[in-house]
């Protein structure tokens, strides 16, 4: 499992988010399908176990969820999706930062390492 700072540095590179948000793609349909039970549930059910364990957001968590708005804003300008983006980035950094082993996380985690917006 990475460490936060190692997160905070692969996106820094300036091209990890883009090969995620820089194609042309319908991303309301993106965000909507996000909204199916199964996505949200999984989310909601992965953010309240963090938020149980570890409330707060440490330096690094707060800088990956800004670069990761303002990368994902700057390429698709919907603040929409670069909040989702930002907020999937919080939970990711701080689980991993808190060695904390969520499927949900390692999944969201990988499919960003493979280029795709999770859904």
């Amino acid at each position: 499992m990475i460490t936060a700072s190692e997160i905070l540095s692969i996106i820094g590179d300036g091209t990890f988010l883009e090969r995620v948000f820089n194609k042309d793609v319908d991303w309301d349909a993106e965000l909507d399908a996000r909204d199916e039970a199964e996505f949200a549930e999984a989310w909601s059910s992965s953010y309240e176990k963090l938020e149980a364990m570890h409330p707060s957001e440490d330096t690094v968590t707060r800088e990956i969820r800004e670069t990761v708005f303002k990368q994902a804003f700057r390429i698709t300008q919907s603040p929409e999706l670069a909040g989702y983006a930002s907020d999937d980035f919080g939970l990711i950094a701080k689980a991993f930062e808190n060695k904390l082993d969520i499927e949900f996380d390692h999944n969201l985690w990988d499919s960003y390492t493979k280029g795709s917006f999770p859904k």
